[in-house]
């Protein structure tokens, strides 16, 4: 691809709508050179990288608004054994079944996990660990600020529904 950054744009708005589009520096008017990519859908989506991507002391993040993120929520088991696969896979269907897009990932640690769909912008993590088996409830992880509260399953769908919508997690907790 071969970009030319050059002031034709700006000349020809400038000279069908006999509106200056020249700018003052120190005392020289100029026409700005200017970065116009034009290859369809994909400046729209760079412009999302652009704005949305954070660089953070431990991660990378794209932040992006919970309606653009390309899933709803991560589902990951602690561990693949003891019965938490079993589990997280059910967690991963109940939410389907709601309506959400839903991203599950069983490889490498936990935390791995969390920066993989930190990098690509899901904003919530849904754990099944051992408490998961034996209290019916998950762990649901914000994305933007990394807290952590646990929500019944049977309230997840709700929950996340909620907090997808821009509810705080603390408003989510269990009284």
């Amino acid at each position: 691809m071969i970009m030319k950054v050059t002031s034709h744009d700006l000349l020809g708005h400038q000279k069908i709508s006999s509106q200056s589009m020249e700018v003052n520096i120190e005392g020289e008017k100029i026409s700005p050179h200017v970065l116009e990519l034009s290859f369809g859908v994909d400046r729209n989506f760079y412009l999302l990288l652009d704005l949305f991507y954070v660089e953070e002391k431990e991660r990378s993040v794209l932040k992006f608004p919970f309606l653009v993120s390309p899933f709803d929520a991560g589902v990951f088991p602690l561990v693949n054994k003891d019965g938490l696969e079993e589990k997280a896979k059910e967690v991963q269907k109940i939410l389907e079944d709601n309506g959400f897009i839903v991203f599950y990932d069983d490889g490498g640690s936990i935390g791995r996990r969390y920066r993989r769909i930190d990098e690509i912008g899901v904003a919530a993590g849904i754990t099944i660990d051992y408490d998961s088996l034996k209290q019916g409830d998950v762990t649901l992880r914000d994305r933007d600020s990394m807290e952590q509260i646990r929500v019944k399953i049977k309230d997840l769908p709700q929950a996340l529904r909620k907090f997808l919508s821009g509810e705080k997690l603390e408003n989510l907790k269990v009284k």
